[in-house]
């Protein structure tokens, strides 16, 4: 799976029901752009998208357990990744990195 879909059905777990313009805004991405990732995610059967009770003209995106068990896991590689490939590092080093990764990301995140 590809870095794009992987981080959009994280966002998907992560804000579960979500709107197409509300991923969009999160990504910074045209609704093309992300309808486009959506529909591949529900070509996989690791999304759906329901119509809301409320409003007929809404389509809420939630992820399927298969979309869930499927971020979790990648969510485990990744953590299995980083603390082999991490593991030499001693404790101080781990702390300097951990700090440098909290800077960059309140730089990089939107007020």
């Amino acid at each position: 799976m590809s870095n794009a879909r992987l981080e959009v059905l994280g966002l998907i777990n992560q804000h579960n029901p979500i709107t197409l313009k509300q991923l969009c805004e999160i990504q910074g991405v045209s609704m093309p752009t992300m309808s486009k990732l959506v529909d591949e995610l529900q070509n996989e059967a690791l999304v759906i998208r329901a119509q809301s009770k409320d409003d007929a003209r809404q389509r809420w995106i939630v992820p399927t357990q298969k979309g869930v068990q499927t971020y979790q896991s990648a969510q485990k590689m990744a953590t299995e990744f980083w603390t082999a490939h991490l593991s030499g590092l001693s404790k101080n080093d781990v702390k300097q990195v951990e700090d440098a990764l909290q800077k960059l990301l309140k730089v990089l995140s939107p007020s």
